[in-house]
């Protein structure tokens, strides 16, 4: 029995090693087979990389059809864009081809060098200065008339690719306040929405009020009404990309079958050029007025659309939860040095073809609401432009009123972000309604921004005379060193606070954003009163009355009821509110022997902790 058992032994010790030979022989004839499906998975493709978009929490597949929504979304200037620059005397195919080939290259340039989702092009902006300012009415002008606007449009165009090479326009705009710039957004959506019901023919204008309601319900108006229901419809049912196609496809369809609109004369046609209009003979004396006009529309343009289309996608992102790279930093949104140049340099090529200056497009929050996060939107975008240029019978046969709904659509969505606006304060309030409601009601992107700019300005101005004429009197009056000393004494129990917050000795917790960013905001505002203090040099600034009640609406705000995230199972943990320490106290109300950290001295306002060794964590990791 035991030599048996011992030959079993050694036979299966001799057949283990063939075994392993055999493997050890497949191995070497298919080498790294076993892992090459966890390889391919691993490693991201070209696109992925250059584009970053995993990083930005994004798919290939949902930049595609971010970049065709920008499509659909702006597919209505191929209609309207013709028609406003033939008022300027220019042809309409060669507008359309200009407009076409210019949208193409820059957003290509903003896709391949910005590596954001914001496609560009001649806008309407410019297009209706051009024709109803330079070249002097809407009757169609003369070939001098014509030459001078589009010579002005080039010049602009030069102007700003050599000064965004030198990063002034960006700089620029980014000393526009912050009430200005969260408001840009939701003005520029009520603007849209204008534009879309204008195109629905459900707004006309009106020579006593401006704009009124269409007396005449007509077909557009049934027909693009339904169209705004069933886009509103499909995206509150989640369908971020057949929202705005399907709509589209099905009115235009109709308009077809019913005779609502022209059938398209012919399937394909050839891409129209001409002779060059830039003619530098045809420039007047006062040439650089529209010129500079065209340059600070552009600037103003770019930097509020490129500002507020980012900043849609970060909020949005926020609130899905989605941690991933933001559009925008604390030195200003990714890439937009870029967005600039390439506006420039196309905006050079779009005069020379015969169309005006090119801007960000407005209507680029379609691609960020169905989800695109980086520059292969724009690059899509670009290219469904290019190859609509030989369709273009087919797109100018879609009416208005299909696309219009897409435009109330995106007003819907970006007035989501007036909750974001500062609003409890006069001061940062009345900047952000002029720059709200001046957009649609101008009917100005830029001019809009310029109103807010000059009433934060002067409500600035005014700020600070107040600050020099005020006299304090009697005992209370106090000297601006005493007032810097009490507020770094609030900045220093804020940044206590917070430590003390974020560093709790048993828990593994992190602080709650919206409680993070109410101690961040009111760093901030002590940070930037500390600083226009030395900047004045005041010597009474305030009262200690004053500033004591500042102190206690600062305290009073930092003590609401905390929650603290818990690591297990990504739950949340129990709500927790401050003890007479200021310390978290958890469900059961600790009291302040049984919190996490104890004081070292008691009686004095600026108490320092150590940690509890007895305290026990009522979580566990």
């Amino acid at each position: 029995m035991g030599g048996s058992s011992s030959t079993v032994q050694a036979d299966a010790n001799e057949r283990t090693p063939l075994k392993h030979n055999g493997a050890k022989r497949a191995d070497n004839l298919y080498p790294n087979l076993e892992h090459k499906s966890q390889k391919i998975v691993e490693k991201p493709n070209l696109l992925d990389r250059y584009f970053s978009i995993s990083e930005r929490g994004s798919s290939i597949r949902t930049e595609f059809m971010a970049g065709i929504a920008n499509f659909v979304a702006n597919a209505y200037l191929l209609v309207l864009m013709p028609k406003i620059l033939e008022q300027g005397g220019v042809d309409p195919r060669i507008a359309i081809t200009a407009f076409v080939i210019s949208t193409t290259v820059g957003s290509l340039m903003v896709g391949l060098t910005a590596n954001l989702p914001v496609p560009v092009g001649p806008g309407l902006g410019c297009a209706a200065f051009f024709a109803y300012g330079l070249t002097g009415s809407s009757a169609k002008p003369d070939l001098n008339a014509t030459q001078m606007g589009i010579t002005c449009c080039f010049l602009s165009g030069m102007a700003m690719m050599v000064l965004s090479s030198f990063d002034l326009p960006r700089r620029v705009f980014g000393v526009v306040p912050k009430s200005v710039k969260d408001a840009m957004p939701i003005g520029l959506g009520l603007l849209l929405s204008l534009c879309g019901f204008q195109q629905m023919k459900l707004v006309v204008s009106d020579p006593y009020t401006g704009v009124r309601m269409s007396t005449s319900i007509g077909l557009s108006v049934i027909l693009g009404t339904a169209g705004a229901v069933l886009m509103a419809f499909l995206a509150h049912k989640g369908y971020d990309f057949t929202k705005f196609v399907a709509p589209i496809g099905i009115f235009t369809v109709l308009s077809w079958c019913f005779g609502l609109s022209a059938l398209p004369k012919a399937l394909f046609s050839i891409p129209a050029f001409g002779e060059t209009l830039i003619n530098f003979h045809e420039l007047g004396k006062f040439f650089w007025s529209p010129v500079f006009g065209l340059f600070m529309i552009c600037m103003f343009d770019i930097g509020g659309i490129v500002e507020s289309v980012c900043g849609f996608a970060d909020a949005m992102d926020k609130v899905k939860g989605n941690d991933k790279k933001p559009l925008i930093t604390p030195n200003g949104v990714r890439g937009e040095y870029w967005v600039y140049l390439s506006c420039g340099m196309s905006s050079i090529l779009s005069a020379y073809l015969g169309a005006t200056p090119v801007i960000a497009f407005g209507e680029s929050f379609a691609g960020i609401d169905v989800g695109g996060r980086t520059g292969l939107t724009s690059v899509v975008s670009g290219i469904c432009f290019f190859i609509s240029l030989p369709f273009e019978p087919i797109f100018r046969s879609v009416p208005l009123y299909a696309s219009a709904p897409v435009l109330v659509l995106l007003g819907v969505m970006l007035l989501k972000l007036t909750k974001g606006l500062k609003l409890q304060r006069m001061f940062t309030a009345f900047p952000s309604f002029c720059t709200i409601a001046l957009m649609p009601y101008l009917y100005s992107i830029d001019k809009a921004i310029w109103a807010g700019l000059i009433s934060w300005a002067a409500l600035s101005l005014l700020e600070r005379f107040s600050l020099l004429f005020s006299k304090p009197s009697g005992e209370d009056a106090i000297t601006s060193a005493d007032l810097l000393k009490q507020v770094d004494s609030i900045s220093e129990k804020l940044e206590k606070i917070r430590g003390h917050i974020m560093m709790v000795n048993g828990f593994d917790v992190a602080c709650a954003p919206e409680i993070n960013d109410l101690l961040i905001g009111a760093s901030d505002i002590v940070r930037i009163a500390e600083e226009q203090l030395e900047a004045t040099g005041l010597a009474g600034a305030g009262t200690k009355t004053g500033v004591k009640r500042s102190m206690s609406s600062i305290q009073v705000m930092l003590t609401p009821q905390i929650k603290f995230k818990q690591r297990e199972e990504g739950k949340l943990g129990g709500e927790y509110s401050l003890n007479e320490h200021g310390l978290p106290m958890g469900p059961n109300k600790y009291a302040a022997g049984d919190s996490p950290m104890l004081p070292l001295e008691q009686g004095n306002d600026d108490l320092s902790y150590r940690p509890n060794t007895n305290f026990t964590s009522p979580y566990k990791h």
